[in-house]
């Protein structure tokens, strides 16, 4: 029994320090997301839906929301330390893109401005990662 200790001592430790990296690398993009939260609310923005995530270099996530009619939105992406390029599009009801960000940057931005209450989905396009999985977040600002 003492031979297998110092294994579970050794696993316990490297699931902890992987957790607490996780953490710090969430932290980050919490962080960004703060940010510019701070920058839109000064300028009349409110926030509908923040959404963090991870993904490996060359991976895209897409994510659904109701955006109402009569607003004008803007959604921002950031991400982690450990990447050098994220993507943004933004596509409505009928899957036609509205608008993209596919500049070599960490912090697209698109926007869109619907005239009546519809369905819209964003896709995340982690574009380049150094060390994966670089986490990611995205905002939805509205006025």
């Amino acid at each position: 029994m003492n031979r297998v200790m110092p294994y579970i001592l050794i696993l316990v430790s490297a699931l902890l320090s992987s957790t607490a990296y996780a953490q710090s690398y969430a932290d980050t993009v919490w962080t960004k997301l703060q940010e510019w939260y701070e920058d839109y609310s000064g300028d009349g923005y409110s926030v509908e839906n923040y959404v963090v995530g991870k993904l490996d270099e060359g991976e895209t996530d897409s994510w659904s929301f109701w955006l109402g009619g009569g607003n004008n939105y803007t959604i921002i992406g950031v991400c982690d330390e450990d990447c050098g390029d994220i993507d943004l599009a933004i596509f409505d009801d009928g899957d036609a893109l509205v608008d993209e960000d596919v500049l070599e940057d960490d912090y697209p931005i698109v926007s869109v401005s619907p005239t009546s209450d519809e369905l819209f989905t964003v896709d995340v396009d982690m574009y380049e990662c150094d060390v994966e999985p670089c986490y990611f977040g995205i905002a939805i600002f509205y006025d």
